[in-house]
């Protein structure tokens, strides 16, 4: 039987009912100032042809990344453009796009062209991200990053936000969400850092019941989608979709679409 929203955990509720609603409040405002400041193209885009088809490297096994790649899909078959995946490891997923062997990279947090200076970030949030502490004890108090530095944290390999927060506190790395989740069920690790979404699929997968997800999230994060600038001419094309799709509640029913099938038990 299909969830309601009393079968959701609190977390989604939260992100579904307010967070979403406040972030694309001033997805017009942010996106015209955005794109003229930041990347007017001295092309005009609307005479630049569009390329027949784009490859998008992205996180393997990431749930972010499947959503993200719906509300790709359904935005570029509005331009003409077919889509094709390319699911990498975490690290090298950047590498590759920002290398232009592909046209780009599905999702990833705000300033990554910072460090991987050859990517363009689409100005329209595509998804969220909500950064949770997995633990076996459900009633850890979880404040913000600082709050976990004197535990043991464990975070895979090439996830930036992870990075980010964990800096200065050694964390443990490893490859996989399942490494990771094995570790927490073994007591090698305090608490795992991992994406809420990615984290309820691998607890699924490995049928591990004594781990639970903390409330609430350490952290909340927009999600971009990255082109490469050799498709610099799209962006703004490519943003006016995106925007009309998250004004008009296509990219949240995506997302809660997507998310009520991942929690509903399967017969």
């Amino acid at each position: 039987m299909p969830l309601t929203d009393t079968d959701v955990p609190y977390i989604l509720r939260f992100s579904r009912d307010n967070i979403m609603r406040h972030l694309y409040s001033l997805i017009i405002l942010i996106t015209i100032n955005y794109i003229s400041m930041t990347y007017a193209s001295p092309l005009d885009a609307n005479n630049v042809s569009a390329p027949p088809k784009l490859i998008l490297s992205g996180i393997e096994g990431s749930v972010n990344s499947d959503i993200s790649l719906i509300v790709l899909k359904q935005a570029y078959r509005k331009l003409g453009i077919e889509v094709e995946y390319n699911p990498l490891p975490g690290e090298r997923a950047l590498q590759t796009a920002n290398s232009g062997k592909v046209d780009g990279e599905v999702f990833r947090i705000i300033n990554i062209q910072k460090k991987y200076p050859n990517l363009i970030p689409i100005p329209t949030p595509i998804n969220i991200l909500e950064a949770v502490a997995f633990s076996k004890q459900p009633d850890l108090i979880v404040s913000g990053w600082h709050s976990l530095s004197k535990l043991s944290i464990g975070i895979q390999v090439g996830i930036k936000f992870a990075e980010r927060g964990t800096r200065g506190m050694s964390p443990v790395l490893v490859d996989t969400n399942e490494q990771l989740f094995k570790m927490l069920n073994a007591d090698r690790i305090d608490v795992a850092a991992v994406a809420l979404t990615n984290g309820l699929k691998t607890l699924s997968k490995l049928n591990l019941t004594s781990i639970y997800a903390v409330s609430p999230p350490i952290q909340v994060f927009p999600l971009y989608h990255y082109l490469h600038k050799k498709h610099a001419a799209l962006v703004p094309r490519l943003n006016t979709v995106l925007a009309e799709m998250a004004v008009s509640g296509d990219i949240k029913k995506i997302r809660d679409t997507f998310l009520k099938q991942l929690l509903t038990p399967k017969r």
